[in-house]
């Protein structure tokens, strides 16, 4: 057995983050007896993705939640950590709300920022989730 630490996690790139946000939601879909390929992911980390880069698309009356919150996930994710303004962009190049975003929303789903770098602390979560809203 092997223990992954906080400073594992930092140390991967952009690409290599994807693929493990894409393998984890992968093994929890198996783990809970849904088809892994409901779960997209892949292509070159700078291609364009319309906003996610890794996506869980499960039928609507499926009931899930933990890692992949709802049967409609998408995730888009970071190696540096993202602040309310960087958040705001992403989500809202513009000024306008990006269509995969109002997508989930339609479909009562949920929006993940994964960070590598990002502080977990009470504080930070709150204030990129006070973003994210």
């Amino acid at each position: 057995m092997f223990e992954i630490t906080p400073d594992d996690i930092a140390l991967l790139h952009d690409e290599d983050l994807r693929v493990l946000v894409g393998r984890l939601c992968e093994s929890e879909l198996r783990n809970r007896g849904f088809p892994t390929s409901s779960v997209t992911w892949g292509g070159h980390h700078n291609a364009t993705d319309a906003g996610l880069d890794v996506r869980v698309a499960l039928p609507a009356n499926v009931m899930i939640d933990g890692f992949v919150p709802r049967p409609a996930t998408g995730f888009q994710v970071k190696k540096p950590d993202m602040r309310r303004a960087q958040i705001l962009a992403e989500m809202r190049p513009h000024g306008v709300l990006r269509p995969v975003i109002k997508e989930l929303a339609d479909k009562a789903g949920a929006y993940v920022i994964v960070s590598s770098t990002g502080s977990t602390s009470d504080l930070a979560l709150q204030n990129r989730r006070d973003a994210m809203a």
